[in-house]
């Protein structure tokens, strides 16, 4: 594998492949690539105190693809450069692993999807909540239909980034780089929504733009939890306690009509000072769900029909034919049920990473695929975007019209800058 891209999330991904490599010898990071080379010097540190090779460092991700020693590449640069990267690596022959979201529009995503195809080359994208254990007990429970027929699901992340640039990353402030948390958080909520309830068929949605204004501040004050991993990554350009305009949507409050006939309500901001709510519940005909923060470990709760409220290791005793895949077992120490777990966040990110290399690498190998391949991609980042878009016409739309290229009105100025 060739890794390209560094910074914050490079470094996770050095981690997940570290701690792959604690279980399978049949993988190799041999290259790296990011435009700053001491950034990539630091990133690959972990490689190197681990004991393992120290990979060959590129600036330019064209040399680095035509180095002709590879069968894939993990593009985990900023957003624009998702498809630009993976369409190039994939008519050089190369598998593709991107960060989320798959491509910065929808027309950048179909433009992957063709290139995978002509080429016969495998996408998979770094979707990660869905992995955690707890996660998959979740949809087991679903599955076995202990809610019985789904109702509807509560999806709410209301924070406040205190006027600063959310997690001290300036694109993530630009509309044009699929910034706002709408998109760049969203997309994981999207995801789990469409993981746990199935297709969205319609979307109805407010969206806004309430602090166009924001402060660049430390990272180390904003998100302290990311930023041993983010210390070393460098945005030319800025400087802390520098103005930055945000230009991307960072409000949304969207209705989703599941084709199952199930409702959502997915609401998300981080302008939202003083009051945190963190609500993420399915209910159906026979009680309700209570999820948890993905990668928190915390156990999920149950409060069925008749009142009675079933948590912990007992939510187990419900689903007697669940076990963990092989995979995830392994990577949890051999721990096939999973009702809880305590982890240090980044152990838990490295473990949820080096799944999905392996879960990308055995698709390919074993010419299937991948759990969250072009499809699953597409739609999460098309629910996603569908929110963006509905608050744009102030109207209902079809998710699928989004996907397919019919509805793209946001979209259309972003595909200009970035020459798509």
């Amino acid at each position: 594998m060739g890794l390209i891209g560094c910074g914050g999330m490079g470094r996770r991904h050095i981690s997940g492949y570290v701690k792959l490599r604690q279980h399978f010898d049949n993988v190799d990071l041999i290259s790296v690539c990011d435009l700053h080379e001491d950034v990539a010097n630091q990133a690959v540190r972990v490689i190197q105190e681990s004991g393992l090779k120290k990979p060959k460092i590129y600036t330019d991700y064209k040399k680095l693809i035509e180095s002709n020693d590879l069968d894939g590449v993990i593009v985990v640069t900023s957003t624009p450069m998702h498809h630009k990267i993976a369409i190039y690596a994939m008519e050089n022959g190369l598998h593709v692993i991107t960060e989320k979201p798959m491509g910065i529009t929808m027309k950048a995503c179909r433009l992957m999807e063709d290139s995978a195809n002509k080429n016969q080359r495998e996408i998979a994208v770094a979707e990660n909540y869905r992995r955690d254990p707890i996660n998959r007990l979740s949809k087991a429970l679903l599955d076995e239909g202990i809610l019985g027929i789904p109702y509807f699901a509560l999806d709410l992340n209301i924070v406040s980034s205190h006027r600063s640039v959310m997690h001290s990353t300036v694109w993530r402030a630009k509309k044009d780089q699929a910034g706002g948390i709408v998109l760049d958080a969203g997309v994981h909520n999207a995801d789990m929504l469409l993981y746990l309830m199935g297709d969205a068929d319609t979307v109805y949605a407010e969206t806004r733009i309430l602090e166009p204004e924001r402060t660049l501040n430390d990272m180390g004050e904003v998100a302290p939890q990311l930023a041993k991993m983010y210390k070393h990554r460098r945005e030319p350009g800025y400087n802390t306690g520098d103005l930055v305009i945000q230009d991307a949507v960072d409000t949304g409050f969207a209705l989703v009509k599941f084709k199952s006939g199930a409702i959502g309500q997915l609401s998300i901001t981080d302008a939202s000072h003083g009051q945190k709510a963190s609500i993420s519940t399915i209910t159906g005909s026979n009680g309700t769900l209570y999820r948890t923060e993905s990668r928190s470990g915390n156990p999920i709760k149950l409060v069925l029909f008749n009142g009675e409220e079933i948590s912990g290791d007992k939510i187990l005793d419900l689903v007697p034919n669940f076990k963990l895949d092989e995979l995830t077992t392994k990577l949890w120490d051999g721990n096939s049920l999973i009702a809880s777990y305590d982890l240090d966040f980044h152990e838990t990110d490295a473990r949820i990473l080096a799944y999905e290399y392996m879960d990308w690498i055995l698709s390919i190998q074993n010419g299937g695929k991948p759990e969250v391949g072009i499809p699953e991609g597409k739609s999460a980042i098309g629910l996603a975007y569908a929110i963006v878009e509905s608050g744009l016409t102030e109207s209902k739309i079809k998710v699928s019209d989004v996907i397919s290229g019919k509805i793209d009105n946001y979209q259309k100025d972003i595909d200009i800058s970035q020459n798509i």
